[in-house]
């Protein structure tokens, strides 16, 4: 009798102390949930070799470029998205958030919006960013000026987010879109490759070299830059492009100039064959060509289909 009174006792003693747990962890949860920040402990290294630390995913997002505030929409966090540029225009979405100014970043204002994650550029934001880290704001600083580079900054983002999964999804759709692509292109020799004039400006006038994103973008179209003997962007004199000769033109650079008016006024460019045979390619979103973002792999896709449309009807 006295032992069955003993496992009695013991049991309910039991009892209470699992209750007890368990009203811990509930209390927990409910704190958890009412704070909205889910405890974590992410470290990650930025472009710059900068350690950002965060022991919670980040509820208050500021992007001070256009490309991080793409990938930010992409990843379906554009709720948490408090603050944008004024260059910040897509998606749609992206025109209603707060303005902390143009790419340099208004600190005040970017302070005001009390972030606790500010994506940044580098040296496009320096000043902003030094700024903002001597008052303990974490700042990611990325500098994707190529595909792999795109890849790398979803990644990075989609980390410190808690989206990695969602980052792999877009990262896998940039690659088919560009394998599709470069199937196709594949196919034609490379003495038909098409040459490309790629204008990046047109007061003075300025092309795109090597190891910038817009020529990684027309050698994956499988378009031939005729400036690949120049890295980065220079400027490149109008004679050039006439002794050149390019077979088309690909206008990065339009927002602000009528291109084929202005073409019309160039002494000797008459006698380019793009202009001929009227092979300038000016419709495309100037913001898919120079924006090194998650519509990476449409931008491929869209400079293919202009320079070779008759292997793409399908």
């Amino acid at each position: 009798m006295l032992y069955k009174r003993s496992r009695i006792i013991y049991l309910l003693i039991m009892l209470c102390f699992l209750f007890f747990i368990g009203g811990c962890g509930t209390a927990d949860n409910q704190n958890q949930s009412k704070n909205g920040e889910q405890a974590v402990e992410i470290v990650v290294t930025d472009d710059f070799g900068n350690q950002v630390k965060l022991d919670h995913y980040p509820e208050r997002i500021v992007s001070l470029t256009p490309s991080n505030t793409e990938i930010l929409f992409a990843l379906g966090l554009g709720e948490r998205v408090v603050g944008v540029t004024t260059y910040c225009d897509y998606p749609e979405e992206a025109k209603n958030k707060p303005k902390i100014g143009d790419l340099t970043g208004n600190v005040e204002e970017i302070v005001a919006l009390e972030p606790d994650l500010v994506l940044a550029k580098g040296v496009l934001n320096d000043d902003a960013v030094n700024k903002l880290r001597k008052l303990n704001i974490q700042v990611l600083c990325l500098d994707p000026e190529s595909i792999e580079g795109v890849y790398r900054a979803i990644k990075l983002i989609a980390k410190v987010t808690g989206t990695s999964e969602k980052g792999e999804e877009i990262i896998a759709e940039i690659e088919k879109k560009i394998d599709n692509v470069e199937k196709k292109v594949a196919k034609i020799p490379q003495a038909e490759r098409l040459r490309v004039f790629i204008e990046a400006g047109s007061d003075p006038l300025y092309t795109a070299g090597k190891e910038t994103f817009v020529d990684e973008l027309v050698t994956l179209a499988g378009g031939i830059n005729i400036a690949d003997d120049l890295k980065g962007y220079q400027m490149y004199s109008s004679e050039a492009v006439v002794k050149n000769n390019p077979d088309v033109i690909l206008a990065a650079d339009s927002y602000y100039v009528d291109i084929k008016q202005e073409i019309k006024k160039r002494a000797g460019w008459d006698e380019i064959k793009a202009v001929q045979e009227g092979k300038i390619i000016y419709e495309l979103d100037n913001n898919l060509l120079t924006r090194p973002g998650p519509r990476c792999g449409l931008a491929v896709e869209l400079i293919a289909k202009a320079l070779y449309p008759e292997i793409f009807k399908d």
